[in-house]
């Protein structure tokens, strides 16, 4: 069983969930060829699916394929006709004779699809967006392929494919592997693609609209990016480090990129960040951006993440979802060996540090779970700060543990070993095994197979009669007999000067709850350093005191041991500790241990942090400003509103801009409700500087607010400026009690918003507020929304709404079953009317 350090949190996984395995193969399929016809304007696909299949060691009679809201035509064999059925989202095809043992068959699904519900998506302009471009894209992760071409839809199941697309012609047309050929004719003009090398279903794409092409080459390999015209230049800036990217990952992987092109393609209402279908990566259109957004903000990590990719996700795949760390926590490290490569080690060691965050933050708020697990109700569950970034942060961590030899030799051995296979986690463990003679196998029960982690409490002292340096160890979490101390070796050093020159390094090996170590040293330590590289995946608070912590902020090469530094001397917050935190503004060499620092002096809440914060505003580095305006938000006065009225019209960030705009709305200062309404007509790349005024607005706890945020959460308004006048929403409620009818009928009303980011803004909401009148509606979402995302947000809101409001769950049982008895009914035509067709 998979220990799981649960204590306080909620459980992963929600009722209904189940432990989930792989499904059973009859066959193996070696090819799909898809003939595809999408009509725009109708949101309609005709297809014809051939598959070519071998039966396995037993005769195959019949073969079930997943199908969802197909209306199937005919299937063939040839010239032969085949019986099917379609019942319960499947289309069962029969063979008459069976498939003898061995034996390989092609056949032929001819069928159509209407407004599919998922898997493929048609834009068109409507009443409320009339600028948009009429485009469709495809989104098959996690087992959405389903729903626009029949096949077995599992990742343990790889084939080679094809693709033949007939659009009107003056459309462009992008799937999977080589653009083997293009046809003209009058009015059409047909694409035909081939991906020779094996991959599951959920990596095949199709996107079709008027898009325009950007050449690029690597290494005699085409790299092409698509965008719809009039954002080739945005292209350019979110895009063009690819070929950059790729030689650095061939070169660290030691396999070259292996498919013979590579595209990215970006679309509108994208559901995601990016998807990584192989060679032909679908990218959102939110990731476009001008010459001034690029002052300060980057498609790289997303770039990166996608081509990461193609070797961990479409090359090796998971066998089955539960593995899925193997794909995303890779493609997670893998950003940050490129940030490493591109900008330096500070940055790869900080966006290292940003994953541990985000998922310590998911792991106190949410749950803690393994990051392989198999119990849930969907598959997209999983996909989370668990999987993406502790996994991610579990790769550094083994890279600290194996030292960079051995690393990344496991790599390229892990790698070789399983190209074109599908892997779990223990193929990995045999590869490190192979490469290095390491047996890890306790270092993944510990980190993957095991949920939580350890909450670290460091602290050191010198005893100069004795000539000894003492360094504490304390893990703080919870631990009992079923969740024993993590067991880990740790780099732990000391140096006779404020920096690390001769410094005396040692290996501690940590397996107790409170560990001492006691080191005999020659000289007084000026410096002491625990975990050089931050590769302990951990909760580490520093309490090393002032001399130490102030020396460490000051001279640790190391910038997460400097943030942690600072936290310690922000909570001090002696004089000792104030003018060393100065000094970090006036001589930090890095921006991401400023905007550290900065958000941990506010916390303080003093005078001092005030007086501190308001001489950093101006700093060079707009990131280091943009925490600064974050920070400065935790005050109430003149001095600071004025600033933050000077940073939101002047600076040339937009993200400054946009931060300054919501902490302006913390200070509630007289000026500021015409300063924030003003700014909501910005008209900022992706609505950021809107946003911030949207959110500012939501922090005044003033009544002209409700009227302002409801016309801006409205359909027709840009996404990104409804996203967050939904959250300032829920805000002012909270804030304004004779406005929270108003603001609850705003939030419900989008939360059966068809677009998907709206309808989670929403949701989050509606759970921020915790309004007893929205558990009915949550409670549908959670059983019938189209998204498992919105599905699993929406139960996880109403447990809370019930928890905080004491609400029974019976309350809302009645609607809960009539939903329910809709739904069954709605299966049942279904089933009616494939029985009809067949």
């Amino acid at each position: 069983m998979h220990r799981d350090d649960n204590a306080g949190h909620r459980a992963f996984a929600l009722p209904g969930s189940s432990l989930r395995y792989g499904p059973d193969k009859t066959v193996d399929v070696l090819h799909i060829d898809l003939e595809l016809r999408p009509d725009l304007e109708k949101a309609r696909l005709d297809g014809i699916c051939t598959t070519s299949i071998r039966a396995l060691d037993e005769p195959v009679a019949w073969l079930e394929l997943d199908a969802v809201d197909m209306r199937v035509r005919v299937c063939k064999r040839g010239e032969d006709t085949l019986r099917f059925a379609q019942r319960d989202r499947k289309l069962i095809v029969h063979f008459d004779p069976p498939l003898a043992a061995d034996e390989q068959a092609a056949f032929s699904v001819h069928y159509r699809v209407e407004h599919p519900r998922q898997g493929l998506f048609f834009i068109e302009p409507t009443p409320e967006y009339p600028q948009k471009v009429r485009h469709a894209w495809t989104q098959s992760q996690d087992e959405n392929a389903r729903y626009w071409f029949p096949c077995l839809d599992y990742p343990h199941e790889k084939q080679t494919t094809s693709a033949t697309i007939i659009v009107p012609k003056g459309q462009f047309a992008l799937s999977n592997g080589a653009l083997v050929e293009r046809r003209d004719s009058a009015e059409v003009t047909t694409f035909v693609y081939r991906q020779d090398v094996p991959h599951s279903t959920y990596l095949v794409t199709l996107v079709v609209g008027p898009f325009v092409e950007v050449e690029q080459e690597r290494a005699g390999v085409p790299i092409s990016y698509y965008v719809l015209p009039g954002r080739e230049a945005d292209g350019e800036r979110a895009f063009g480090n690819t070929p950059k990217m790729m030689r650095v990952f061939e070169e660290k992987i030691g396999l070259a990129y292996p498919y013979a092109r590579y595209s990215q393609i970006a679309v509108s209402d994208f559901i995601f960040g990016g998807m990584e279908n192989t060679s032909a990566t679908t990218q959102t259109d939110r990731t476009l951006h001008d010459a001034r957004a690029h002052i300060d903000f980057s498609s790289d990590p997303l770039v990166a993440h996608e081509l990461a990719h193609q070797w961990f996700g479409d090359l090796l795949t998971c066998r089955d979802w539960s593995h899925a760390w193997l794909n995303e926590g890779f493609a997670t490290f893998f950003e940050a060996v490129f940030r490493e490569a591109d900008l330096g080690s500070d940055e790869y060691l900080y966006d290292i540090f940003g994953c541990v965050e985000r998922y310590l933050s998911e792991e106190a708020d949410r749950y803690s779970r393994p990051i392989v697990c198999n119990r849930y109700r969907d598959p997209i569950e999983l996909f989370d700060r668990h999987l993406y970034e502790k996994g991610g942060a579990v790769l550094h961590m083994l890279r600290g543990e194996l030292g960079e030899a051995r690393f990344w030799r496991a790599i390229r051995r892990y790698v070789t070993d399983n190209a074109q296979r599908n892997v779990e986690t223990i193929d990995l463990i045999r590869a490190i095994e192979a490469s290095t003679g390491r047996n890890l196998r306790g270092f993944f029960d510990q980190w993957v197979f095991r949920g939580g982690h350890p909450k670290l409490s460091i602290s050191a002292a010198y005893d100069s009669k004795r000539r000894v340096a003492t360094l504490t160890i304390d893990q703080k979490q919870n631990i009992g007999d079923e969740n024993a101390p993590y067991v880990f070796d740790v780099d732990v050093a000391f140096a006779p000067e404020s920096s690390d020159a001769q410094e005396r390094r040692i290996r501690v090996h940590v397996e107790r709850a409170h560990e001492t170590v006691t080191v005999p040293l020659e000289f007084e330590p000026k410096l002491v350093r625990f975990d050089p590289g931050a590769f302990i995946l951990a909760d580490v608070t520093y309490q090393l005191g002032t001399d130490f912590a102030a020396a460490a902020l000051a001279n640790d090469p190391d910038p997460i041991a400097r943030i942690r530094a600072a936290r310690e001397l922000a909570k001090e917050g002696s004089l000792t500790a104030r003018e060393a935190l100065a000094r970090a503004f006036a001589s930090e060499r890095f921006w991401g241990v400023l905007a550290q620092t900065a958000y941990a002096v506010a916390k303080t809440h003093t005078p001092w942090a005030q007086d501190l914060l308001l001489q950093a505003a101006g700093h060079d580095h707009p990131k280091v400003r943009r925490a600064v305006a974050s920070a400065l938000g935790e005050f109430r006065d003149d001095r600071v509103a004025a600033r933050l009225i000077e940073a939101a019209a002047s600076d040339e960030s937009y993200f400054v801009q946009a931060a300054a705009l919501h902490s302006l709305g913390k200070t509630r200062d007289p000026r500021a409700f015409a300063v924030l309404r003003s700014a909501l007509d910005a008209h900022s790349w992706n609505g950021v500087v809107e946003s911030g005024a949207a959110l500012g607005l939501g922090e005044l706890a003033d009544e002209r607010v409700t009227a302002v945020l409801r016309q801006a959460s409205r359909p027709g308004i840009e996404e990104g400026l409804r996203r967050a006048a939904i959250a300032a929403l829920a805000r002012h409620g909270e804030l304004v009690e004779s406005q929270r009818t108003e603001v609850v009928e705003a939030i419900h009303a989008a939360l059966d918003d068809p677009a998907f980011l709206i309808s989670h803004s929403a949701v989050l909401a509606a759970e921020h507020l915790s309004d007893r009148r929205f558990l009915p509606a949550l409670d549908r979402l959670a059983r019938a929304a189209e998204d498992a995302r919105i599905r699993r947000e929406a139960f996880e809101a109403e447990i809370r709404i019930r928890e905080s409001q004491k609400v029974p769950a019976q309350v809302t049982t009645l609607r809960t079953d009539l939903d329910a008895l809709r739904e069954e009914q709605r299966k049942i035509q279904e089933r009616l009317e494939a029985l009809s067709r067949t």
